[in-house]
């Protein structure tokens, strides 16, 4: 196989969106994955400004090493893209990946007859909900959920954060418990998104931070598991283990509620960026153990299970 095509596409949802659609050399009408990006402000790569994990541009080699062709796009008001960031609600990044679906299906070149979603964190939730409007063939959801983001925040991080305050050995641990970091964060994000609820502005403050409170606000009001139950085409949901920001026992969740052929796995030792951890989880300790993660290849056995996946559903590599 030859060095890929990459065309640098453009396309409209209101807005102007580009972004890259890479093409395996050499081969005949190669399907296609379409990705959708996690939270934040992030390019096509999955990069954000403070954090380049390059999540995307990883898969698309992977996947073009495989025979097929990707298309992954700067999110609104970042990168190259039109539109404001911070005022996109969750319905508006459905639309946008819908439009890049479509998109796809106007190309030459490719099978348009199979399309891939694959969603990554965020991406994950919002995959079912573009597949509802434009019907993909498959969905490859890393690191998802199977119930609502506020449950997942409230239930799951909250949850690890106060349990960590609690077990912290040393000066650091007593002066945490002392000061009753744990409680003071849950009722300060409790307030929080109180007061997200009851506001209609697209963007409100809180002190000297703007909060994308469209954002929140429609992500509260949805629940991804109504649209995974109605889902028949093939599916596949990947978690690590050492997942900090997602369940890891959801992906089994999200597996069983859907009507089609549907497997799951839960990886051991991977985190939320798609890399080996051997570090126990921490959220006090996320930020360095994310960027030590950044620099690290994708997780060699979550990349062996997707190939089974793609061979088994789609076509032979």
């Amino acid at each position: 196989m030859g060095k890929p095509i990459e065309k640098y596409i453009e396309f409209t949802n209101g807005i102007t969106l580009k972004g890259t659609l890479t093409i395996p050399e050499g081969v005949n009408k190669p399907p296609v994955v379409v990705m959708i990006h996690g939270s934040g402000n992030v390019d096509r790569d999955e990069n954000a400004k403070r954090l380049q994990i390059n999540v995307f541009k990883y898969l698309t080699q992977f996947f073009v090493s495989k025979g097929f062709a990707t298309l992954r796009y700067d999110k609104r008001g970042v990168g190259e893209s039109g539109g404001s960031f911070l005022e996109a609600g969750f319905w508006d990044l459905v639309e946008d990946a819908a439009a890049a679906v479509n998109f796809v299906r106007t190309q030459e070149g490719i099978n348009t007859e199979q399309i891939i979603l694959l969603g990554h964190s965020e991406g994950a939730i919002i995959a079912p909900a573009v597949h509802k409007k434009v019907k993909a063939q498959g969905l490859i959801l890393l690191a998802g959920i199977s119930e609502c983001l506020k449950d997942t925040l409230e239930n799951y991080q909250m949850k690890i954060f106060k349990e960590e305050v609690e077990v912290l050995k040393g000066f650091q641990g007593k002066l945490l418990r002392f000061f009753k970091v744990g409680k003071k964060a849950v009722d300060k994000q409790k307030k929080l998104f109180e007061k997200i609820l009851a506001s209609d502005q697209t963007v409100l403050r809180d002190g000297a931070v703007k909060i994308n409170a469209k954002w929140f606000r429609e992500h509260f009001q949805y629940n991804v598991s109504e649209d995974l139950k109605e889902m028949t085409c093939p599916l596949i949901a990947i978690t690590g283990d050492r997942d900090i920001q997602v369940n890891p026992e959801q992906a089994k969740e999200i597996a069983e509620l859907t009507k089609g052929p549907s497997e799951y796995h839960i990886i051991p030792k991977m985190n939320h960026l798609l890399r080996k951890q051997e570090q126990p989880m921490s959220l006090l300790k996320l930020k360095k153990i994310y960027k030590e993660s950044a620099k690290k290849p994708l997780d060699e056995e979550m990349l062996n299970i997707i190939e089974k996946w793609v061979v088994k559903h789609y076509h032979e590599i």
